[in-house]
């Protein structure tokens, strides 16, 4: 007689995946968990929430895996993390291939929030073309509301050298800036908003020493007011050259084992920046919870879906993304092509989302995430 058994080695590879897939499970539910624990309260639990696309996409390899083996009823274990997780699945990937119109009209609000890394200011020496550049593709981005964090202005006048300029070539009557952050002894680095709808009740919340929420109500055709708010949070506070490391490592994976001082420093760094911005987030969202109208949040968070600065922000809002994009929605061209630090939430009581881009760019080291809405008019108006 045949001895059916299976063989030793094929014995030890079976409960290997057995044992990675229950690794996998782990992995998928501490991002869960990430998701809503402050890094205030369990510290280096947020680290996960760089690992949640991953986490799920073992998750899902795990569940097919076991098909195509004698052990199907293992596809269960990752197949019920999966299920259970399943929100975590739909803020970090787009599944949205169908319409999508960007097209402008009367009854239509066109959103754009970009980082602009400094509209040029770090390029020495200083690069006219680059600067005549970013302003034709501000106007080329025709928003009809536009956060612009790591705006650039000489302290001695905000309106200067691009405020009145994109006024101006995009019609805008209303601008307001707030800086967070200097440049050596002349230049302002914060937060520029440029609306073309009357904007009122301006405020700017101070949520730590360089770190301020810009609030605004905006008039909406129809009636409806809808307070905006406008953001930029603490980074991770990696210098140039520390970038320029991660990405040597990618090509290069032997030089971490090498490095393991400066890894160690990363981590630090990454925890630091994780509860700074946790702190930020808890005092926003208190303030954005004081709202008597429907909300806009838009801005860089610096922190990806599934981590508990968006889940916190994000509230009952929903995000343009999660709604209208597609695959990861990469808005941070470096390290990494899971970087959707750059959010756009709002209240489907007044906005309807039709259109959603984040267009690579060379003008900026971020993409601009850009939301086309159909305004929702109050019965009757």
């Amino acid at each position: 007689m045949k001895d059916n058994k299976p063989g030793f080695l094929r014995k030890l590879l079976r409960y290997t995946l057995l044992l990675l897939n229950v690794g996998s499970v782990v992995w998928i539910a501490l991002c869960a968990l990430a998701a809503v624990k402050s890094p205030l309260e369990v510290s280096h639990l947020a680290l996960v929430t760089l690992t949640t696309p991953f986490a799920i996409i073992a998750n899902v390899l795990f569940v097919f895996i076991w098909l195509f083996t004698s052990k199907k009823i293992r596809s269960l274990l990752s197949l019920i993390a999966l299920v259970v997780c399943y929100k975590l699945i739909f803020v970090v990937f787009g599944f949205h291939f169908g319409k999508n119109d960007m097209a402008k009209a009367n009854d239509r609000l066109r959103v754009v929030t970009w980082n602009v890394h400094g509209m040029g200011i770090f390029k020495v020496p200083r690069d006219k073309a680059f600067e005549k550049d970013i302003l034709t593709y501000l106007k080329e981005l025709d928003a009809d509301i536009m956060c612009l964090p790591e705006y650039s202005v000489p302290k001695t006048d905000s309106m200067k050298p691009y405020g009145r300029k994109i006024m101006e070539n995009g019609n805008y009557p209303e601008y307001r800036f707030h800086y967070d952050n200097t440049l050596g002894t002349t230049i302002f680095l914060g937060t520029a908003v440029f609306t073309r709808h009357q904007f009122f009740n301006y405020k700017a919340h101070q949520l730590a020493e360089y770190t301020f929420l810009l609030q605004g109500d905006v008039a909406l055709p129809g009636g409806d007011t809808m307070r905006t708010f406008y953001v930029h949070l603490s980074t991770f506070g990696l210098s140039d050259d520390e970038k320029a490391y991660i990405e040597y490592v990618k090509k290069n994976s032997s030089a971490l084992t090498n490095s393991l001082g400066l890894t160690r420093s990363f981590i630090w760094k990454f925890n630091y920046a994780f509860a700074k911005r946790a702190e930020e987030t808890d005092k926003a969202a208190a303030i954005i919870a004081q709202s008597p109208y429907p909300v806009m949040i838009c801005g860089d968070f610096n922190d990806l879906p599934g981590s508990y600065t968006y889940t916190k922000l994000r509230g009952n809002l929903n995000d343009a993304f999660a709604d209208k994009g597609k695959f990861l929605g990469r808005t941070y061209s470096q390290i990494l092509p899971t970087l959707r630090i750059d959010h756009l939430f709002y209240d489907p009581a007044v906005l309807k989302i039709v259109g959603f881009d984040c267009p690579h760019t060379e003008l900026s080291d971020h993409r601009p995430v850009i939301a086309n809405f159909e305004i929702i008019r109050k019965a009757g108006s």
